[in-house]
């Protein structure tokens, strides 16, 4: 006879630690899934908080409720409907529920060792949650099976579009060389975009009308964003031109460069992609490559951005004066380690700036200078975490 109490203690304990332990089941999602975690953020992100509501779920199935509840289900499904669109192997999106179930088995496996003393309760316990959980594990893949090979259906056979994505797709990944099949003058010069949340389409229909760009090429994406291309005319300064518009809230639009012909094509919507990544994360409203270029080689490891700025800044982070020394910094490497024109730029005394420079150094135990390349990227991630935490995406 399963004891109840046990089982409640383990439910207990997963839902006080819920923050640590998803955090360590990210990590090990991240080691061992390679396949497209770099495709789509807000898949990414969908990966990771399917994580913490896992465990949840299962916490309130050891306490006796229903689980999979309707609600887990619904974003698993639409989880698994992104993938698809991302064109991710489904059976790349079953392996991480592989290791979601072996992930969470250690936690379980540790939790019953820890919380049940007597031996062959604590192997009757665990035969117990491992049969719930494998039936849990087989309710939900049965439903995201379904939901992926139905919106793949639908997405690359049934849309309107399917054939022009497809060829996109192909020849973006370079593995088609001929021409894709529309209107759009390849040869020119283009400025790619990424629009999501609200209207995105319109979104980019507006973005080309300020820039008075006739023949805009515009497809759905993933996670509900739309991909456009612009044609710009010779020496327009287009990104400018879109910053200053007017558009709706909630609208959010990634740029890429400008680039010109068929590899020009592919690299500005490479880089509107990977500003996109940095958008979704920060919730800017326009954000522009050449402005998170460094932000976005990191985007699809939050894991290590919080690793690499806790490693370079932790101690300065603590201290009750962070923003003000982290200014200062900023001030001090943007003025070419020069503190005078720190000062100017900050509005404060030389000495000022002097003295809080060595403070940050006697908090990191570095000299500022010798480091400054490695504090400047963390500097500069740590401004991008600011970001997300502001958005509550994290």
């Amino acid at each position: 006879m399963i004891q109840t109490q046990h089982l409640s203690a383990v439910s207990v304990a997963i839902t006080s630690d819920i923050n640590q332990l998803s955090d360590s089941m990210v990590r090990r999602l991240h080691d061992d899934v390679q396949a497209g975690v770099g495709l789509d953020p807000a898949l990414a992100q969908r990966r990771s908080e399917r994580l913490a509501a896992a465990l949840l779920s299962i916490s309130r199935a050891l306490s006796g409720s229903e689980e999979p509840d309707d609600k887990f289900l619904a974003e698993a499904t639409l989880e698994a409907r992104e993938t698809a669109q991302a064109g991710v192997d489904l059976l790349e999106l079953i392996h991480t529920y592989r290791v979601l179930q072996s992930a969470t088995w250690d936690v379980l496996l540790d939790l019953t060792t820890t919380l049940i003393p007597d031996a062959s309760q604590q192997l009757e316990i665990q035969k117990w949650v491992s049969q719930l959980q494998h039936r849990w594990h087989d309710v939900v893949v049965a439903n995201v099976i379904d939901a992926y090979r139905s919106e793949q259906h639908r997405f690359f056979y049934k849309s309107e579009d399917h054939r022009l994505r497809n060829e996109l797709r192909d020849f973006i990944a370079g593995r088609r060389t001929a021409r894709p099949n529309t209107g759009y003058p390849f040869e020119g010069q283009h400025l790619s975009v990424v629009a999501w949340g609200n209207d995105p389409k319109g979104t980019i229909d507006l973005a080309a009308t300020l820039i008075n760009s006739e023949v805009p090429l515009v497809l759905e994406s993933t996670g509900g964003a739309f991909l456009g291309w612009l044609a710009v005319k010779d020496g327009q300064n287009a990104d400018a031109q879109v910053i200053e518009g007017d558009f709706p809230d909630g609208a959010h639009l990634a740029l890429g460069s400008i680039d010109k012909g068929f590899s020009g094509f592919r690299r500005s919507h490479q880089r509107a992609w990977r500003a996109y990544k940095v958008g979704r994360l920060t919730g800017a409203r326009i954000t522009r490559y050449t402005d998170v270029a460094l932000e976005a080689v990191f985007a699809t490891n939050m894991q290590a951005v919080r690793d690499l700025v806790l490693q370079q800044l932790g101690p300065l982070l603590a201290d009750p004066r962070k923003d003000i020394l982290c200014d200062t910094l900023r001030a001090y490497f943007s003025a070419g380690c020069n503190a005078v024109a720190a000062a100017a730029a900050l509005q404060v005394h030389e000495r000022t700036v002097a003295y809080r420079l060595r403070s940050i150094e006697e908090r990191l135990g570095i000299s500022v200078a010798e480091r400054h390349v490695e504090l400047l990227v963390a500097l500069r991630l740590y401004g991008l975490l600011k970001s997300i935490a502001e958005t509550d995406i994290l």
